[in-house]
């Protein structure tokens, strides 16, 4: 079976609502590529019949001694709690739709989708989540770890096995972004990094020479690029309320001479630089600052 996807918006919901449990979701993506040509009805037997046959639950077999009632139960307690399902009056249930649950919740029915690079990623509870959290980083912008692991209720070193398990299996590239600063004698940047360490407890990567100049990197948020089928689905036309301006950009890119040749080169890192007038290295300490943040 080819061509599943997973709903972004729909996903974040489910983060919400659910309290970081995505269980749900991937019952309910599993159900949707199975069910979706019966209008999304379906009982607990066949859904045990699906996930035997195509996802390696060797357990949910028909013949005596198979685990289906303890599934049943479970499963039970599952889709009866979540949103995304709702029970039928003769006990099956049924899938509720996308842009319904989207437009109760969310009021917008305008979302975006990734595809999964195998369905083999439904039967592995462990990949869906890691692939449902590169998911939520993907897109290009700086995405703090610390941020996602709150939002999706785990922890931050969670956060970075599955972006690491991400970038080794190709589904989602990591970007490691640099800003780069002052620049003078390689002791003069040295001394500045120490200061930073000691004073702030802020890390940072080892100088860079550039030309007759050293100069001082700090470490940004990293970036994340979608590396497999993805989409934007929704209504087309803007809606009449004043849209919301965008806040500016902290960085500026460092400006690539050959940019032209490297477009297809897999580059895992990127250089920035401060914005003038918008965010200095003051504004920089004083967000990362152990000292200056202390409780």
């Amino acid at each position: 079976m080819q061509g599943i996807r997973i709903n972004r918006n729909l996903l974040k919901l489910t983060y919400k609502l659910e309290q970081g449990n995505i269980e749900p979701y991937r019952l309910y993506v599993i159900a949707r590529a199975h069910f979706s040509e019966r209008a999304g009805i379906f009982s607990l037997d066949e859904l045990c019949d699906v996930l035997n046959r195509h996802y390696g639950y060797k357990s949910l077999h028909r013949k005596p001694g198979n685990k289906r009632a303890t599934y049943r139960k479970r499963y039970t307690t599952i889709l009866g709690a979540s949103f995304l399902f709702r029970q039928a009056p003769d006990g099956r249930y049924i899938l509720n739709s996308e842009r319904k649950m989207l437009n109760k919740h969310r009021g917008t029915t305008k979302s975006s989708w990734y595809e999964l690079p195998s369905p083999e990623v439904l039967a592995s509870k462990q990949a869906f989540n890691d692939f449902c959290i590169g998911a939520l980083l993907a897109g290009n912008k700086f995405r703090a770890n610390r941020n996602i692991a709150t939002y999706c209720g785990c922890t931050v070193r969670r956060i970075q096995f599955a972006t690491a398990r991400n970038h080794r299996g190709g589904t989602y590239n990591k970007q490691f972004n640099f800003i780069h600063d002052i620049s003078g004698t390689y002791q003069a940047v040295e001394r500045t990094r120490a200061e930073l360490l000691n004073i702030h407890g802020i890390t940072s990567p080892l100088p860079v020479q550039h030309k007759d100049e050293w100069v001082l990197r700090l470490n940004a948020p990293n970036s994340y690029r979608s590396l497999v089928m993805s989409g934007v689905k929704g209504y087309a036309a803007r809606p009449t309320a004043p849209r919301k301006e965008k806040s500016e950009c902290w960085f500026t890119p460092i400006r690539q001479k050959f940019r032209q040749l490297e477009l297809f080169q897999k580059d895992e890192r990127k250089n920035w630089v401060f914005k003038t007038g918008v965010y200095s290295i003051n504004d920089y300490v004083r967000d990362n600052s152990g000292l200056l943040n202390a409780v």
